[in-house]
């Protein structure tokens, strides 16, 4: 890769010395005319000096791929000397997302290494490509350039801050047992009642004292109770979210739930708002095709690991055309079937209604948890009906919430 050849302080060289030819031609001047052919020269042996390549060898890596907002990152460069001879110094440069880091490295004897260490901010939630690194082997009077890369892109996610909750064990709807739900069966945990014996039964669930009295087969009926399922839809509309840090600190809860389910080993599905496609057409009565207005869209989250959940979460950002809460709760209770606990993580704007008509979209039987977050606000928790609505000022305050009053199975 060569993005530059002549500097800018090269191109002025050159005409500066095309000039001094000239007007010492036109003029008779002997020196402008000696001075154009040196400035010539030196800048061929300039252009020579850059191009040839150079016998460096380059390599580099991320001290770790995954880190948290603030923690900082690390990127190790070792340029080495392959041959026996000194080599010149030159300047290394490794983009990382869209800015870029430079460092020198001074004269290296043969068989010489040497090894740089890079320190990279993360003060924002993203993910970030780095390298490939570049080296520039520029001449002496800065005359030309030459970018070389060594190595291919790297990736760098910078997780969200996630802070740790209390288990998943109890709850609403609890694991082992369950909540028990108003279907029956015939076979379960939670025992409902006793029936009369009709063929096909399982003999294994008749209850011979009962029989003993009436006379008559009797066998245990119960009801169906269900694993816990954990459902976590965070919201991207801007509309919203008042400001960005309301955004920052939903993506922070929504992590947290999320690696707490994980490690409870609770069925987890999480899903966030997204732009929708582009609008398509139909065509009608086989006239002319009619364009549709784009459907709302929501994005599967990955969880069949931490650190590809958190990967993911990364990446999420407020989206232009994204589900408002209301919708969104539609669409992700519909795609996430035998859901027993749905959290809806939105910012400070919806209202109660609004809140308690997406609470609604959900089946019966669901316990729904909604989050609201507005930094710097007090804390809370209250019920409209059946919904718990949670108020968070810091990533600190649901868990706090969570210990004191577990709403998760």
């Amino acid at each position: 890769m060569i993005p530059r050849i002549i500097t800018p302080r090269g191109w002025g060289w050159a005409a500066g010395s095309l000039l001094a030819l000239l007007v010492g031609f036109v003029l008779g001047w002997s020196e402008l005319i000696v001075l154009g052919f040196a400035g010539i020269f030196s800048f061929a042996i300039a252009t020579l000096f850059a191009l040839v390549p150079h016998a460096h060898q380059v390599s580099f890596h991320l001290a770790e791929p995954r880190v948290v907002v603030g923690e900082g990152a690390r990127i190790i460069v070792v340029v080495t000397n392959p041959t026996n001879r000194r080599l010149a110094a030159l300047s290394v440069d490794i983009p990382v997302g869209d800015s870029f880091h430079s460092r020198s490295v001074g004269r290296l004897k043969g068989k010489e290494a040497s090894e740089l260490s890079l320190d990279i901010a993360t003060e924002a939630r993203g993910i970030l490509s780095v390298g490939p690194v570049r080296i520039m082997r520029q001449d002496p009077l800065g005359l030309v350039s030459r970018e070389v890369s060594h190595g291919t892109t790297t990736t760098l996610y910078v997780h969200p801050v996630t802070i740790g909750l209390v288990s998943m064990s109890t709850g609403f709807v609890r694991d082992l047992e369950g909540n028990p739900t108003r279907d029956l069966t015939d076979s379960d945990l939670s025992f409902h009642a006793l029936r009369e014996y009709v063929p096909g039964d399982d003999r294994r669930n008749i209850h011979w004292r009962s029989t003993a009295k009436t006379g008559r087969f009797m066998v245990r009926q119960f009801e169906q109770t269900r694993r816990s399922h954990l459902l976590i839809a965070l919201d991207a509309a801007p509309e919203d979210f008042a400001v960005d840090q309301e955004f920052e600190l939903a993506v922070g809860v929504a992590a947290s739930l999320g690696v707490r389910a994980l490690r409870d080993t609770r069925d987890l599905s999480v899903v966030r708002g997204a732009t929708p496609g582009a609008p398509k057409s139909v065509r009608r009565f086989g006239r002319s095709r009619l364009p549709l207005l784009p459907l709302a869209a929501t994005a599967t989250v990955a969880t069949a690991s931490r650190a590809r959940m958190l990967d993911e979460l990364a990446g999420v950002s407020l989206a232009e055309g994204s589900p408002t809460l209301i919708t969104l709760a539609k669409l992700a209770s519909g795609q996430s079937a035998d859901v027993s606990v749905g959290f809806l993580i939105t910012g400070s704007l919806p209202d109660a209604k609004t809140i308690h008509a997406a609470s609604v979209t959900f089946p019966a039987g669901v316990e729904v948890v909604t989050v609201v977050c507005q930094p710097e606000a007090t804390p809370g928790l209250k019920m409209l009906g059946r919904l718990t609505v949670i108020t968070v000022g810091r990533l600190d305050d649901i868990k706090q919430i969570l210990g004191r009053k577990k709403v998760m199975s």
